[in-house]
């Protein structure tokens, strides 16, 4: 099973994924149609998501922390998906370079 952030940066989504990040920031009538409806403002915005994806936009407050938890590590993988990551990348590394990213661009 490949992540979706995985899934991102194969298809080059990743940059267009932080640019969506520093513009939902600054517009709260893209924060409110993003809220209502993520996939198609994410699609509007270049970012496609698998159709099998479940897509929900959630944000942080002062009052509430959402925390994300990653895929199970000791879910089965099928050997395509072990072969893609038989290179070295792991979700960890991948995260840590999303969240890089994300802060250099904000």
């Amino acid at each position: 099973m490949t992540s979706t952030i995985d899934a991102m940066m194969q298809s080059g989504d990743l940059q267009q994924y932080v640019n969506f990040t520093v513009q939902y920031h600054k517009s709260p009538a893209l924060q409110a149609r993003a809220l209502a409806e993520p996939r198609a403002v994410l699609a509007e915005h270049g970012v496609s998501m698998p159709p099998q994806t479940d897509v929900r936009i959630v944000a942080n407050t002062a009052e509430t922390v959402h925390v994300v938890m990653p895929p199970d590590p000791n879910a089965l993988l099928a050997d395509e998906d072990l072969a893609a990551v038989a290179g070295g990348a792991t979700a960890n590394k991948t995260a840590s370079c999303l969240i890089s990213c994300i802060h250099c661009f904000s």
